[in-house]
């Protein structure tokens, strides 16, 4: 698969605080078709959660594993990316890091997580420039 090679810019920074009990990922979903973002960095995204799915790649013999953990957590770091779909639509890849009462610190791919009192969003919105 060829990857695409295109001149870009960034163009501004865009933050959100999404409420308890949003969707983490539903909501910056939302929140570029709000924007109208098609693709962007997310370079911060801190907060807490009641509820992470989480996937990790262990092993290349394996499949992901996937996991849900339902407590309280501090989002401790979330960033990824924002990427156009064919369809008109985004996808959100992220990547968190989540702590527990405890200390723990667990992370990885986040397929989706539920806000606890709330979270700060920052994308850095990225444009095509013509050449």
């Amino acid at each position: 698969m060829a990857i695409k090679n295109w001149a870009t810019t960034t163009s501004r920074v865009v933050y959100h605080r999404l409420p308890a009990g949003a969707s983490l990922i539903g909501s910056i979903e939302s929140l570029a078709h709000s924007e109208g973002i098609r693709e962007a960095s997310v370079m911060s995204c801190i907060g807490s959660l009641t509820q992470l799915k989480r996937r990790n790649l262990c092993s290349l013999e394996r499949d992901h594993e996937r996991e849900t953990i339902d407590e309280i957590m501090e989002l401790v770091t979330a960033d990824g990316y924002i990427q156009p779909l064919e369809d008109g639509g985004v996808y959100v890849h992220l990547h968190v890091a989540a702590a527990k009462p405890s200390g723990e610190i667990v992370g990885g791919h986040c397929e989706d997580a539920t806000c606890f009192t709330g979270a700060f969003v920052y994308l850095q919105v990225i444009e095509e420039t013509q050449e």
